[in-house]
């Protein structure tokens, strides 16, 4: 018996380079997949090394404030008067109209590293005076002020920058029944 193929009436040298044509195609598709993908990926990795830096600088800030109310108590347990007018020493008084945006931090403030926290992070802290209480009054009928009435207030600014340009202010009240 004399069987015949059929599969393919056309030799290779008729076939004229269409399977590597097909080939190329499918090769530039899939290279521009992938360096799409790598530029995803790298602006991805960017971001959550910023993100890294601003919630280091958020940490370091936080625990700078922390520094801050433990020096506030340490004042207020003195017994001797503090002078929060004092030019310098980056205590202040309400009346000094502290404004953070335009403060030199690298010329004041208290730098926390030199009050146990991590260098470069710097606080201020400004005395805003005794404020009544909402909702006691100072006086029953002639017998004088209620204990308590009153509380000292304090505002503790903090700034922490960290090498990668993030930079994180954080303000705090701190309350004391006892003054300055």
């Amino acid at each position: 018996m004399n069987y015949q193929n059929n599969l393919s009436t056309t030799s290779p040298s008729q076939q004229k380079g269409i399977s590597i044509l097909v080939t190329m195609v499918m090769l530039l598709v899939m290279t521009l997949i992938g360096v799409s993908s790598m530029k995803t990926a790298i602006v991805e990795l960017k971001m959550a090394g910023s993100m890294q830096q601003e919630g280091l600088a958020l940490n370091r800030a936080e625990e700078a404030l922390r520094v801050g109310e433990t020096n506030v108590d340490a004042i207020i347990a003195d017994p001797a008067a503090f002078d929060f007018a004092a030019v310098g020493d980056s205590y202040y008084v309400n009346a000094d109209a502290v404004a953070v945006q335009q403060i030199d931090w690298a010329a004041q403030g208290i730098t926390s590293q030199q009050a146990g926290a991590n260098a470069g992070d710097v606080y201020v802290t400004e005395y805003l005076g005794a404020k009544a209480i909402p909702g006691e009054s100072t006086k029953i009928s002639t017998d004088g002020k209620i204990i308590g009435g009153f509380v000292h207030t304090f505002r503790i600014t903090t700034r922490s920058a960290t090498g990668k340009n993030a930079v994180r202010l954080i303000q705090g009240i701190y309350v004391s029944d006892n003054a300055p």
